[in-house]
């Protein structure tokens, strides 16, 4: 037999054997429950949750990290001008990431205050 009616066989059977152990289920009446991992069930407590949550501990802990590091460039450059460049350029984009996540921050509590303000009668 040729591969193509082999691909066509196969994927026959699976969709045979995904059907009889998915219909069953199905048909007896279960329901399937996705249990939210967010705090709100809304679109401002989805993204107060991402940045507050998510967001903001981890790039808060990241450019520490790389701040340090770009201190830790600039000691063991020793004078040498191609190194004191990049620890220079190291410190530029972790301030610049730093300056994102505040501005992230910035813009969720500007989001946050508006569909507050919009609910309000």
């Amino acid at each position: 037999m040729s591969s193509k009616i082999k691909n066509i066989l196969n994927c026959a059977v699976l969709g045979i054997m995904i059907m009889t152990l998915v219909v069953p289920f199905f048909a007896q009446g279960q329901q399937i429950t996705i249990i939210n991992p967010f705090k709100q069930d809304t679109i401002k407590g989805l993204i107060e949750t991402i940045v507050n949550d998510i967001l903001i501990p981890i790039g808060a802990v990241i450019a520490v990290m790389m701040i340090m590091y770009a201190g830790f460039m600039y000691v063991t450059a020793k004078g040498d001008p191609g190194q004191i460049k990049k620890a220079h350029d190291a410190l530029l984009w972790a301030v610049i990431g730093a300056a994102i996540l505040l501005g992230a921050w910035v813009i969720e509590k500007a989001i946050s205050t508006t569909i507050d303000q919009l609910k309000a009668p």
